[in-house]
């Protein structure tokens, strides 16, 4: 059986719909995998809300297509480092969800693609990505890409604070 054909292309305001369902189950895996900021209502439109108006300017979003129905998305963003951080342009592969059924099929390779290669052509000095840590095989795709590892983000919420151990007076 042959492959079927995916189409790659940018997303358009009719796209939004299914788009806002894919993040929205794209949420809900951060959560069943260690995510521990609070759950937003309708996290989807909170979602497209934030680069909706910026969409073609300092963001873009493109959908993979195959026999006309969109099976995934990938969003990148365009931001400026403070001057202390060399007050560069930075690009950042923000969120991306392939369905289930079209997995292993790398449609989530060729989407990332495609965004850094309008990140490349917006002339920014790097690409940054988050990944969960629990989410071996895209840090596998986007390590084979280059993306190197520099830092760790931890989260401490406050239930979870370790008081320090109380000291012993001195005599």
């Amino acid at each position: 059986m042959n492959p079927p054909h995916i189409t790659y292309r940018l997303a358009t305001e009719n796209d939004f719909p299914v788009m806002m369902r894919m993040y929205t189950l794209l949420n809900e895996h951060f959560y069943r995998n260690g995510y521990r900021l609070p759950h937003p209502e309708n996290v989807g439109q909170a979602w497209l809300d934030t680069f909706r108006r910026t969409l073609g300017r300092f963001s873009n979003a493109w959908v993979a297509e195959t026999e006309g129905r969109v099976v995934g998305f990938i969003l990148c963003r365009i931001k400026r480092l403070p001057p202390y951080m060399g007050g560069v342009l930075v690009g950042e592969l923000s969120d991306e969800w392939i369905e289930q059924e079209a997995r292993r099929l790398k449609i989530g390779d060729r989407l990332c693609r495609v965004a850094l290669e309008w990140l490349r052509e917006q002339d920014v000095h790097s690409v940054e990505i988050q990944v969960l840590l629990s989410n071996e095989a895209s840090w596998n795709m986007l390590s084979r890409m280059g993306f190197k590892a520099e830092f760790r983000v931890g989260r401490l919420l406050w239930d979870e604070y370790v008081d320090a151990p109380e000291e012993k007076p001195q005599e």
